[in-house]
């Protein structure tokens, strides 16, 4: 659907009945085929409203507390999406501006005047009875996986995606998701880590080997330039020394040739007086 526009709302009359439905969840509102078109209408309506008032910094606070694999640049549509399926009742960490927009998405109307302390009452009076006891199980199952899996570590700082880590322990994995959808989560978050440190291990292997390729090289070129010019002397002092030993050649058979006696005149010469 994208941003909020005044256009868009106005246009959800025109849309049929299973889009709005899809729309709705898009929005973190939970609703049903059975809901009547009119009543969707209504809520959708109220949904938009409240997400135009609301303060975007605000919804990013919630992201952070609640440790959501989300986009900084996400619209308030996807944030309300990942927030409406957040149901922690412990809201320390929370920053007052995100606690009051998450009483907001999860229905409250909340005043100025009202407290802290009340806010987060009213919240955890939202969770019916099954639903706490569920959470309850969850924990203590995940502190129980959590104390023969993992080890004790401080959990890591919040960040924003691409980033594959999400910092939830295995124990909050469990708490929130149960203890299927929770290893999994979990696994699934330790198999992206292995994967990316892989490919950086794998990138730093080959950024190695074209590093010894290139210095290989380099060391090929220099002894192939030192080869060349080792033939150009060795071709130069060859030309050189022939060169010398033709004009030594030379200049002895000149001299030879110079100081030869002339042999036919004297012979001419005995043949007359005979």
């Amino acid at each position: 659907m994208g941003e909020l526009t005044d256009s868009s709302s106005t246009s959800l009359s025109e849309l049929p009945h299973d889009t709005l439905v899809a729309y709705a969840g898009e929005l973190g509102l939970d609703v049903s085929e059975e809901t009547p078109r009119g009543e969707l209408l209504r809520i959708i309506r109220e949904r938009q409203e409240l997400l135009v008032g609301l303060d975007r910094d605000a919804l990013l606070d919630v992201v952070v507390w609640a440790r959501l694999p989300v986009r900084r640049s996400a619209s308030k549509e996807t944030l309300a999406s990942h927030i409406a399926r957040v149901n922690k009742v412990s809201f320390e960490g929370l920053s007052d501006r995100g606690l009051r927009a998450l009483a907001g998405l999860r229905g409250l109307e909340i005043k100025p005047r009202d407290t802290r302390a009340s806010i987060e009452m009213r919240l955890r009076h939202l969770e019916g009875f099954w639903p706490k006891v569920r959470r309850r199980r969850r924990a203590v199952m995940g502190w129980l996986i959590a104390r023969v899996v993992e080890r004790s570590e401080e959990p890591d700082d919040y960040r924003f995606l691409p980033e594959q880590e999400n910092g939830l322990s295995l124990k909050e994995h469990i708490a929130e998701s149960g203890v299927v959808g929770g290893i999994a989560q979990k696994l699934r978050g330790v198999a992206d880590q292995y994967v990316a440190e892989k490919l950086d291990e794998i990138e730093r292997r080959i950024d190695r080997k074209l590093d010894e390729i290139d210095s290989r090289l380099a060391e090929w070129r220099d002894r192939e330039v030192s080869n060349r010019l080792r033939i150009v002397k060795i071709t130069l002092l060859t030309a050189i020394v022939v060169a010398a030993i033709s004009l030594g050649y030379d200049c002895v058979r000149e001299r030879m040739i110079r100081h030869q006696p002339d042999l036919p005149s004297t012979t001419a010469a005995e043949e007359s007086s005979d």
